[in-house]
């Protein structure tokens, strides 16, 4: 295990015979500016490489929850992922090669340290979101970004109306946005407490993020207030920067978490939700298709009802929160997995059937 930020809303068993803690694993083996690859031990933190990779005008685009925390090793394997998921791929599209270790101790490798290395079976891949059933990852290559060198981020308060209106969105088809967040209920999920006070005083706001060439984030801006007019909120560099670190904060630490995932890609796939707040919290990254709704316990089996109705998929295994509440989550690892409308799922206390689209 890393710092166990994730172990409850993972399912990992109430009692166990040994652990695994991973946290002294924590260097930076190798780093390769030119070549834009990292080697890491999975023990060292999301917020460490940062730092490093900030320095030389990098970054690696992997989101969590509390990067401070959160490991290397933690968010491969559960393949964790936030708002700019579309725009930047999952860990598992970023992963080269990896060391693993697997239940008799043998250490076996998969993959390599550059691009051009990489060759064989991906099952550097396949461990990500394998949440350590297949192996242990204790030391990971992957590929880097350049740091963009304009990072923009506006910020809408909506109506119901708004967000259900199909065509109010489809100029975003014609751009190239990292964020397209639509968040319901902010206050209610501690978006002030996260630094995102622009979000907490809308009971609905949309968040626009860009990143890119200062030319190419100029433009995709002005495109954007022609549609949607002039934001409630305008952050640029470190700020926007923060704000979409809120987006990944939102919600994590309440005891229920339904995650769906759609094929709709525009915010208005949340249209008949946002007709009904003030109800359950929740945030959608809309270029991902990526739902999270935040309900109350006792709620939780009408709210999955009524949301895999809207043409939203859930799919996974009941999970229990640190507060010994239940959560109920998705993996994501690529396209929206079928629902089974004959498989029942634990909500609560309760048994569910998903019934879709009727």
């Amino acid at each position: 295990m890393g710092r166990r930020d994730r172990a409850g809303a993972h399912g990992v068993a109430r009692r166990y015979d040994v652990a695994l803690d991973l946290t002294a694993l924590d260097r930076i083996v190798e780093y390769e500016p030119e070549d834009l690859t990292l080697t890491a031990e999975c023990g060292v933190t999301i917020e460490t490489l940062r730092a490093r990779l900030a320095a030389a005008g990098q970054e690696l685009p992997l989101e969590a929850p509390q990067p401070t925390r959160a490991t290397l090793g933690g968010v491969l394997a559960t393949n964790a992922s936030g708002p700019r998921r579309r725009r930047f791929r999952a860990p598992r599209d970023r992963i080269l090669g990896a060391r693993f270790a697997l239940s008799d101790g043998t250490l076996a490798r998969a993959g390599g340290r550059v691009v051009k290395n990489v060759a064989g079976y991906g099952i550097h891949r396949l461990l990500c979101g394998s949440r350590g059933g297949l192996g242990v990852i204790v030391e990971a290559s992957l590929k880097l970004l350049p740091a963009p060198s304009s990072r923009l981020a506006l910020v809408y308060a909506a109506r119901a109306s708004e967000i259900a209106d199909a065509k109010r969105w489809a100029f975003l088809s014609r751009l190239e946005p990292a964020i397209v967040s639509v968040v319901l209920g902010a206050g209610a999920l501690g978006a002030a407490a996260h630094g995102a006070d622009a979000l907490a005083a809308s009971t609905i706001a949309v968040v626009v993020g860009l990143e890119d060439d200062g030319p190419w984030v100029a433009q995709q801006e002005q495109a954007v207030r022609r549609a949607l007019g002039d934001p409630i909120a305008r952050l640029d560099g470190d700020a926007a920067e923060r704000l979409g670190a809120a987006l990944c904060e939102l919600g994590a630490d309440r005891p229920t978490c339904l995650t769906l995932t759609t094929a709709r890609t525009s915010p208005a796939a949340i249209g008949a939700l946002a007709s009904r707040a003030p109800g359950a919290p929740a945030v959608f990254h809309a270029p991902s298709g990526l739902l999270r709704v935040y309900p109350e316990r006792d709620d939780a089996q009408r709210v999955m009802a009524d949301v895999t109705a809207m043409e939203f998929v859930a799919h996974g295994r009941e999970r229990r929160g640190r507060r010994g509440a239940r959560r109920t989550g998705v993996g994501l690892d690529g396209r929206p997995p079928r629902a089974d409308p004959r498989r029942a799922r634990s909500v609560g206390d309760a048994r569910l059937r998903p019934v879709l689209g009727t």
